[in-house]
């Protein structure tokens, strides 16, 4: 019974609690409509929220292809390597952070205050994801970091694939190396499948990269049960999500069998020894790469596991570019080793023949311009034979200037391989440079002049090659004119074993020369090392007929009065480059092979010698029963020649090279047929040699 005067103050406060009805009904309606919406319509979800606090996604890394060389020699292999990891929820969560940081510092010789920057510098990612702070621990480390564990909550030592180069920085560039995908990286990687995540690894050079999708296998994983500081459950046990860990197992890559001999590759690598520059050798029947190396080089396991910032700045800095493939990448005029190029147009264009004889003074004169020989003086009346053998620059200044024009000399050098992207399976590289007279109107809009055919035709001005261009073209000049596509993998092999892919040659073009073009080509080239004025007899292989043509590649403008100066003497940067490009035997070629020596200032002791260290090795291991030790000797005892070459000295091969040549007569033509020795089996490999 309300007493006097109070139905108005209840009338009152009656309309005011409509407004608190109304808002204790929206707060329900709210609280129930967040209830079916987490456990009705996303209870799924929640669900997998909440036993992702207790399952532990472990990851089961795949093993990558492996990659061997032709005769199944062990190149690049995956060895373990440990990471010590935390992951911060389990670390907060067990709030014993500074205790468990300052034991693990003793642990892994890490000070404290390293270990939290690291822990700082992720610590905008969920908490929920390992941090890596050390990688690649010693066993000791591992075993002292799992004796703790049980009281260092967060704290995991995982085990990783470390891609290891088994020969160092042999062949770095061809081989590549493998990086951790960076976050630019994923969404295009990711386009279609989701096949990368974050911390994953990828090929990023090399072969590692242009064979990604054949070397990568699939990574697998494992799910087990965690308490709430992330430590493993046993399998037994209540409460218990999973009943036992659930794996899916990793599917490994599949393994390349290269067309490289790691043998060649070692040979190579002893005769550069501190040298800068680059090689490559081919079998001129396939195009199958034998050996290929840039130097200097870097060691690709340094970058499997992310490398450090002290060896990354060193690379860059170097002057030399150890990152560069010089095989592919950079390109040089080819100097005298193009003369052949302007020997062939001549022949094949018909302004000259085996009887053509130009009378060389050491010099010449177009217009205004004196264009010099590299032997003051001059080498007399030569031929085509004499002038391959002595690289007289002006009997081929006189050929370039018979032809029509230099594109008469770019339509051969094209022909023969030059000028253009050979299709090796690597990537970056280079086109070089054959120039013609419409090129130059189109880049300079000027005309081409007389004096700049006579450069081309010594292989400078314009003329750019690439180390596997000028392989490729004496491997076609060995061979009778098959241009064959250069290539690296032979086959590709199940990870037990079984062969599921193997890989044939591929004809680019085919150049028929007139026979004649050929024999006087090889006759010239035989002479270049075999007879006493060739550019590089101090380089000889008795009763192997190693033959090639020697090179020298000016790197700046010298001035007329300084052209004889001897290079030795300049800074090394301004030194020439000493190139060489051969092939062996000279009957039946089985091997070519081209060097670039960079600032090694002759052809004939820079370049030549580590080209005749790759063939002897060849021809001794594939061949044993024509050209071993023990087979070389009789045979030239038979023919009554010394078994061992004489000796030159270093004065007496600088001398022989193109730099400066004795001033003598010149040799008289060669006479007669080529030396011939018995065929050779059809591959490496087969056959009884080679067993």
């Amino acid at each position: 019974m309300a007493f006097l005067g109070q139905e108005e103050q209840i009338r009152e406060f009656q309309d005011r609690f409509r407004y608190l009805y109304a808002a204790v009904f929206i707060g329900i309606a709210l609280l129930v409509s967040r209830l079916v919406f987490l456990q009705i319509l996303n209870g799924d979800k929640m669900r997998h929220y909440s036993e992702e606090n207790r399952i532990k996604r472990v990851k089961i890394s795949a093993p990558r292809g492996m990659i061997f060389d032709r005769n199944k020699t062990l190149l690049i292999d995956n060895r373990p390597a440990f990471d010590l990891e935390i992951i911060p929820q389990y670390l907060k969560e067990s709030k014993q952070s500074a205790q468990v940081i300052s034991r693990l510092s003793t642990l892994i010789n890490l000070k404290p205050e390293e270990i939290e920057a690291t822990l700082k510098k992720y610590k905008s990612q969920p908490s929920f994801l390992a941090i890596k702070v050390k990688t690649d621990l010693s066993r000791e480390e591992v075993a002292a970091v799992e004796s703790w564990k049980i009281e260092m909550p967060g704290v995991q030592v995982e085990q990783e694939i470390k891609r290891t180069n088994i020969y160092g920085e042999i062949a770095s560039h061809l081989l590549g190396y493998i990086g951790e995908v960076n976050a630019t990286e994923l969404p295009k990687l990711n386009a279609v499948t989701q096949r990368y995540k974050q911390g994953d690894s990828i090929g990023k050079f090399g072969l590692e990269q242009r064979v990604e999708d054949t070397l990568r296998g699939q990574d697998g994983e494992k799910l087990v049960e965690v308490d709430a500081l992330g430590r493993i459950k046993l399998e037994k046990g209540k409460g218990r999500v999973l009943a036992t860990p659930l794996e899916k197992l990793a599917a490994p890559g599949k393994n390349l069998i290269l067309t490289i001999d790691q043998d060649l590759q070692n040979a190579a690598a002893k005769a550069f020894g501190t040298s800068i520059g680059s090689i490559v050798a081919i079998d001129p029947r396939s195009g199958a790469i034998l050996s290929m190396m840039s130097r200097p080089s870097f060691d690709p396991t340094e970058f499997s596991r992310g490398i450090p910032s002290a060896v990354w700045n060193r690379l860059l800095n170097n002057e030399n570019h150890p990152l560069r493939d010089k095989t592919i990448q950079d390109h040089y005029p080819p100097g005298s080793t193009f003369k052949i190029v302007t020997g062939v147009a001549g022949l094949e264009e018909g302004v000259i023949d085996e009887h053509t004889t130009i009378h060389c003074t050491g010099s010449m004169r177009v217009g205004n311009r004196v264009y010099h020989c590299h032997k003051k003086g001059g080498h007399g009346d030569v031929n085509i034979l004499t002038a391959i053998t002595q690289s007289c620059d002006v009997f081929f200044y006189r050929v370039a200037q018979k032809l029509k024009s230099v594109d008469d000399i770019a339509k051969w050098a094209k022909h023969l391989g030059l000028g253009k992207r050979t299709g090796i399976n690597l990537a970056h590289e280079v086109s070089g440079l054959i120039p013609t007279e419409a090129w130059k109107m189109k880049h300079y809009n000027q005309v081409w002049t007389a004096g700049e055919t006579l450069s081309v035709g010594i292989g400078q001005g314009y003329v750019l090659t690439t180390v596997l261009q000028l392989a490729n073209m004496y491997a076609s000049l060995a061979n009778g004119g098959t241009l064959y596509k250069p290539y690296l993998i032979k086959e590709v092999e199940s990870f037990d074993g079984n062969t599921l892919q193997t890989f044939n040659p591929e004809i680019v073009d085919q150049t028929r020369l007139k026979p004649k073009t050929y024999e006087l080509v090889k006759q010239g080239l035989w002479a270049v090392i075999n007879t006493q004025h060739g550019t590089a007899y101090a380089q000889r292989l008795p009763g192997m007929d190693f033959v090639g043509k020697t090179g020298t590649a000016q790197v700046i403008n010298i001035s007329a009065d300084k052209i004889y100066q001897k290079c030795e003497n300049m800074r090394f940067k301004d030194r020439h480059h000493g190139i060489f490009a051969g092939f062996a035997p000279v009957s039946n070629p089985v091997i070519a092979v081209a060097v670039i020596a960079e600032h090694g200032c002759h052809g004939g002791t820079a370049a030549a010698p580590i080209a005749r260290a790759v063939i002897k090795t060849y021809l001794e291991k594939y061949y044993p029963t024509i050209y071993g030790e023990k087979a070389v000797a009789a045979r030239l005892k038979a023919e009554g020649q010394p078994v061992v070459p004489i000796k030159m000295s270093r004065k007496a091969a600088e001398d022989e090279d193109e730099g400066v040549v004795p001033n003598d007569d010149a040799a008289p033509p060669i006479q007669g047929p080529m030396p011939f020795l018995p065929p050779l089996p059809p591959t490496p490999g087969e056959g009884p040699e080679a067993e």
